[in-house]
């Protein structure tokens, strides 16, 4: 279960009704009017915003955020030892995934964010929080997305999002916490 969570949060990334940002809240994405990413900035949001709301909500904003070879990958221990392993996923793989899931919430929200860029190459350490109600206390999970992407020429777009959740063996450094 807590797998299943970090493997949404990920998606975080993606395309939400109701949405956490660690600056405020974007406009939530409908079919036709997807968040902008012309910054870095938007697209962290963006991938917050598409990640958060139903289960079984619309991706088709999450999709146009990444490029076409994307890749998705939560990365956990092993189950037959101390190693971690990723668990590489498509675009279409991860919204398989997620739908999966049934119904309810899940809300997650950037809250604090490391931005390398060099050219049309970017790197952003986007710590997350993810909760199952909007109002809930406090985080059911939290983690760091790993997001690489790469500026087209008009906007940011996602060629991997990598993320491991926070656990007792793996605790969030204090340089990644807001």
């Amino acid at each position: 279960m807590k797998r299943i969570a970090v493997l949404l949060a990920l998606s975080a990334a993606a395309l939400g009704t109701v949405v956490f940002a660690q600056a405020g809240a974007a406009p939530a994405p409908t079919k036709t009017s997807c968040p902008s990413t012309k910054t870095l900035d938007d697209l962290a949001i963006a991938i917050y915003a598409n990640v958060s709301g139903p289960y079984d909500q619309d991706r088709t904003c999450f999709r146009e955020m990444f490029l076409a070879d994307a890749r998705l990958s939560p990365i956990s221990k092993a189950k037959d030892g101390p190693s971690y392993t990723a668990r590489n996923l498509t675009v279409e793989d991860w919204i398989s995934a997620v739908s999966k899931r049934g119904k309810g919430n899940f809300f997650e929200k950037g809250t604090a964010n490391k931005v390398e860029q060099y050219g049309s190459l970017a790197h952003i350490w986007s710590t997350y929080e993810s909760r199952h109600e909007l109002n809930d206390a406090a985080p059911f999970a939290r983690g760091i997305n790993s997001i690489q992407a790469v500026y087209d020429g008009t906007r940011w777009k996602v060629q991997a999002i990598l993320w491991q959740a926070e656990t007792p063996d793996a605790p969030l450094p204090a340089k990644y916490l807001p």
